[in-house]
C-alpha cells in the first residue's frame, strides 16, 4: 500500500506539471523507469521475506528485538555466533519497507556527472554534500524566524506542486549577503528558470501567501547559521526572497546526531557552515540536484541548465532584468 501512494504521487506531479505547461512531456517516461526499479526491489523483498516466515516463524522476541543488537537467544541466554538471517533481512531492509530507503537512479529530475547540466557549480555526493540526488531530503530541525518555532525543516513546505528550493546560506557574512542578492538578481532575469514561470496574478497575490507569491512551481526556504535572535531578515536578505519570510530559518538547533556541528542542518546535509549550498527538492520530497551558493550568478546559471533540461519553455537565453514586474 505504501508502494501504490508513492506511485500515484510520482505520476501525479509529473502530470500536474505537464497540464500546466511547466515541463516536457518527456518526463512522464520517468515514472516507469523510477517506479519499476522500486516494484522490482519490493517483488524481490517479499518473495525473500515470505520464504524466511514460511521456513521459520521468528518468535515475538526475534521480531521485537530486529532493530536493537540484531542477535537471537539461545534457550541457554547465550547470544548465537551468527546472525539470525530473518533479524538480518529485517534490519537490511528497515529503510526500504518504511519507505525512506527508495532510491531513483539517474535522470533529467536527479542530476549526476552524466546529467546534460554540466555546470562546475553542481556538487556531487560525496565531494561536498552527503546528500544524494533521488533520495528523500534528510530531515532536519531548526528554528522560524519569525515566531521563534522549532520547527521539522522538510515538513514546513505543503505537497502542493512547487520545487523546493533550500538555500543554506552558511554564515551571514557581507560576502554571502552579495551571493544571496546576485542570486534574486539573476533569478529575476528575463528567461531564466523563475521568471519564465511567474503567476499572471502575481500583483494581487495575497500577503498571508507563504509558499506561492511570485510561481506556482516554486519555493524558497532560507536557512541561516546564525542565532534567531541575531538573524534580521530584511537586513540580511535580497525583496525577493525576503517575500517568503515565513520559511525563513536559524540553524540554532542541536541535534544527537551531529552534537558536535556549529549548525545541524547544514551538517546533516554534508555542508559546510560557512559556504552553505542550494538544494533543489522534487515536488515529491526527494532530492533533484545540490548547486554552491558562494557566486549567486553562478548558482543561477546552474538552475537554468538543469530546469532546461525538462521545462516546456527554453530557460535561460535572455537577460532582461524583470525586477520592476515584482
Amino acid at each position: 500500500m505504501n508502494t501504490a501512494f508513492l506511485d500515484a504521487q510520482n505520476l501525479a506531479w509529473k502530470i500536474h506539471h505537464v497540464e500546466s505547461g511547466f515541463a516536457d512531456r518527456s518526463i512522464l517516461k520517468s515514472y516507469e523507469s523510477e517506479r519499476r526499479f522500486v516494484a522490482n526491489n519490493l517483488l524481490d523483498f517479499d518473495a525473500k521475506y515470505a520464504k524466511l516466515f514460511s521456513q521459520n516463524k521468528p518468535s515475538s522476541d526475534v521480531v521485537s528485538t530486529a532493530n536493537a543488537a540484531g542477535h537471537t537467544q539461545t534457550e541457554g541466554g547465550k547470544k548465537d555466533a551468527q546472525e539470525n538471517e530473518f533479524v538480518k533481512t529485517f534490519k537490511e531492509s528497515c529503510e526500504f519497507t518504511s519507505g525512506y530507503g527508495v532510491a531513483y537512479q539517474h535522470n533529467a529530475l536527479n542530476w549526476s556527472p552524466k546529467h546534460s547540466a554540466r555546470s562546475p557549480a553542481f556538487i556531487d555526493t560525496g565531494k561536498g554534500t552527503t546528500l544524494r540526488t533521488g533520495r528523500i531530503l534528510t530531515a532536519a530541525t531548526v528554528t522560524r524566524a519569525v515566531d521563534a518555532n522549532v520547527v521539522h525543516l522538510e515538513q514546513e513546505i505543503p505537497l502542493n506542486g512547487s520545487f523546493r528550493m533550500y538555500l543554506f546560506c552558511g554564515a551571514p557574512t557581507a560576502q554571502k549577503k552579495r551571493a544571496l542578492a546576485d542570486f534574486a538578481h539573476a533569478s529575476l532575469a528575463q528567461g531564466s528558470y523563475f521568471s519564465s514561470f511567474l503567476r499572471p496574478d502575481r500583483d494581487n497575490v495575497s500577503y498571508h501567501d507563504h509558499h506561492n507569491p511570485h510561481s506556482r512551481f516554486f519555493t524558497f526556504c532560507t536557512i541561516v547559521n546564525a542565532k534567531r535572535t541575531e538573524l534580521d531578515i530584511d537586513e540580511f536578505m535580497p525583496e525577493m526572497l525576503a517575500r517568503y519570510r515565513d520559511h525563513v530559518y536559524a540553524d540554532d538547533v542541536w541535534d544527537q546526531r551531529v552534537p558536535d556541528a556549529k549548525a545541524a542542518a547544514h551538517a546533516k546535509m554534508g555542508l559546510s557552515d560557512q559556504d552553505g549550498g542550494l538544494v533543489v527538492v522534487r515536488p515529491d520530497g526527494y532530492v533533484g540536484c545540490v548547486i554552491e551558493l558562494t557566486d549567486g550568478k553562478e548558482t543561477v546559471k546552474a538552475l537554468n541548465q538543469y530546469f532546461g533540461s525538462f521545462t516546456a519553455k527554453k530557460v535561460g537565453e535572455r537577460a532582461t532584468d524583470v525586477q520592476a514586474q515584482l
